[in-house]
């Protein structure tokens, strides 16, 4: 605007000094009157464009978004990579040698603890029970026989004595005989699901260090297994909280690291953390999961979207909205940040108003229109 009024000084100053040279063709008084006209819309003209200017700056508004500032919870987070695996994994195999006759089991099945999963061939076994059941009948005639002479006082107590003794004997090497089968069954030690049959009927079972076996796993005891570098063996640790993301169930838990190895791996520089699962039919042995585990928390922080922070050589500022709804800049005083969010340790204050989108464009001072 001062350039204008010093353009417009020049102009009136050259064309005064137009007019005194021209004396010789002009009449002074005439003269006079047309330059004073000239001068009074030069001024008319500058007021206009000064009343302009000042209309504009003072009607310029800018639209902002804000956000109120609350106490919130702030976390700082390592990502690993996590596996899930079963809890409990057992194999049913024989108790005694012999050759494989029946598997009455396949992977997928569910199976009891106790359920009978195989068979070995037990026909020696078999043949020594139906025999023991024939005599076991004829003592059995024998002592009630004998019994009923002695009731009618026909014969002796001795031998009385040695049919019953005779009877109970061979009862007992039955109960023996029977318990002695049951080795020959293939049992399953717990509650599960069948996940490999790594045997095949007439395999011969002869040595319990590489036995045929059908292995069977507790699918509801899962846990996520995840490897965390030596470097935050000081702060992951039993206890961390943790939220688990499985990409593949498009599922997010929060929980708790149940146990941290205190063992580092001398190879890979790393130690285990163990997390429990609980037990979802969404969940598979070895589905992979993103695990996030929380190394800094702070129940009652001011967080805001690392974007909104000004930063100049004096130091870190945001913009907020003063009483009259104008702009002004406020340092704050930054501390942890995770992906997008920052922690503001000091600055700012319960309620204030802190603006969140438009301020690319805002100079301190600059009247505000407040979008909801």
């Amino acid at each position: 605007m001062k350039s204008r009024i010093r353009i417009s000084i020049v102009i009136l100053g050259s064309i005064l000094f137009t007019a005194c040279g021209s004396k010789e063709t002009k009449n002074s008084k005439e003269e006079l009157a047309e330059l004073k006209k000239q001068q009074k819309e030069l001024q008319s003209k500058i007021a206009q464009l000064e009343s302009s200017d000042t209309s504009k700056k003072n009607t310029r508004v800018i639209p902002v978004g804000i956000t109120n500032m609350t106490l919130s919870n702030f976390n700082n987070f390592i990502s690993v990579q996590g596996k899930v695996d079963v809890d409990e994994v057992v194999n049913a195999i024989p108790e005694a040698p012999g050759i494989i006759s029946a598997i009455y089991v396949k992977p997928g099945q569910y199976v009891r603890k106790g359920q009978v999963v195989a068979a070995l061939r037990s026909e020696t076994v078999n043949s020594g029970i139906e025999q023991l059941d024939v005599q076991i009948n004829l003592a059995k005639v024998l002592y009630e026989k004998q019994k009923r002479l002695w009731d009618q006082e026909i014969g002796t107590e001795i031998q009385l004595l040695q049919a019953k003794t005779q009877y109970e004997a061979l009862l007992k090497q039955k109960a023996t005989s029977l318990e002695n089968k049951k080795s020959f069954s293939v049992f399953s030690p717990i509650n599960g699901v069948v996940d490999a049959v790594d045997a095949t009927v007439g395999q011969s079972y002869a040595s319990p260090m590489n036995p045929p076996i059908i292995k069977i796993i507790n699918t509801g005891k899962l846990k996520i297994k995840a490897q965390i570098s030596e470097n935050y063996a000081g702060i992951v640790k039993t206890g961390s909280n943790v939220m688990l993301i499985f990409p593949d169930t498009r599922d997010t838990l929060l929980t708790k690291i149940n146990y941290a190895e205190r063992i580092i791996n001398e190879v890979s520089r790393t130690y285990t953390a163990y997390i429990p699962l609980a037990s979802n039919s969404k969940f598979q042995p070895n589905m992979t999961a993103l695990v996030k585990i929380a190394t800094y928390q702070n129940a009652r922080a001011f967080v805001l979207p690392v974007s909104v922070i000004q930063k100049t050589e004096n130091g870190n500022f945001v913009y907020v909205v003063d009483e009259k709804d104008q702009s002004k800049l406020r340092e704050v005083t930054l501390g942890n940040s995770y992906e997008s969010k920052v922690e503001i340790l000091s600055g700012l204050a319960l309620g204030d108003r802190v603006i969140t989108t438009g301020y690319e464009e805002l100079n301190e001072g600059d009247k505000l229109k407040i979008e909801q």
